[in-house]
């Protein structure tokens, strides 16, 4: 028998599991934990765990290893999506609405759990901390995704793309399918922010990336959403 630690929202949670249970016998007992479906849940460990049939051995999951929950009820999403939709119908601004859901998105409960979960590599250099800085030839490097990966961003702007490139695969986006963006400052880990790129009409759409550099912050909005984008 081994002890797992289950990280969700602000909670703890202990699970008595055996080595040869399986990661859907972990997501079962998950969902009677939780109430967040077996469906809907993103279990974090050395990555996502997709595959159901694959046992906690095979997954080497050790006793006292921790495991990151992302995911909501059914109740939360529909409640969310609803108060989305009264604050769209009660203004029509733009802009206002705009700058609520930045505030709205950037403040789930799901985002502490990742950035507790993943840490950033280094220290912004004090020099950079408050500039605004173009985006590099290369890639912005060291940046988390909504799944724990380590990845990188690359803007290639003659094709209008952005590639995020992971230790096993390479994601292309096209610019022009990305209809917002959401950032936050991180004020624990000073000079990194927290960013999501919308790329359809409802919150699943929405691509998160933690501790990205904050001088990259503005090049990537107008590399994005074009230059008049402040």
């Amino acid at each position: 028998m081994i002890t797992l630690i289950l990280k969700y929202k602000k909670q703890s949670h202990v699970l008595k599991m055996q080595h040869d249970d399986t990661i859907g016998d972990l997501k079962a007992l998950v969902e009677k934990i939780t109430k967040v479906p077996k469906s809907l849940q993103k279990l974090i460990y050395k990555g996502i765990q997709k595959n159901d049939q694959k046992t906690l051995r095979e997954a080497k999951m050790r006793d006292k290893s921790k495991v990151l929950l992302i995911g909501n009820p059914p109740t939360e999403i529909a409640s969310t999506n609803q108060q989305l939709v009264d604050r769209d119908v009660e203004d029509h601004s733009s802009w206002k609405v705009n700058k609520e859901k930045n505030s709205y998105y950037c403040s789930l409960d799901e985002h502490q759990n990742i950035l507790n979960y993943c840490k950033p590599t280094r220290e912004i250099p004090h020099s950079r901390n408050g500039r605004h800085l173009q985006l590099p030839k290369s890639a912005i490097r060291n940046v988390w995704d909504e799944f724990g990966q380590r990845v990188k961003l690359k803007f290639k702007s003659n094709k209008d793309q952005m590639m995020i490139q992971s230790f096993s695969h390479t994601l292309v986006v096209q610019l022009g399918m990305i209809k917002d963006l959401y950032t936050k400052e991180l004020s624990h880990f000073n000079g990194y922010s927290l960013m999501g790129l919308q790329t359809g009409n409802t919150s699943k759409s929405i691509l998160w990336f933690y501790y990205v550099p904050s001088h990259f912050v503005r090049a990537i909005r107008n590399a994005i959403l074009g230059d008049w984008m402040i």
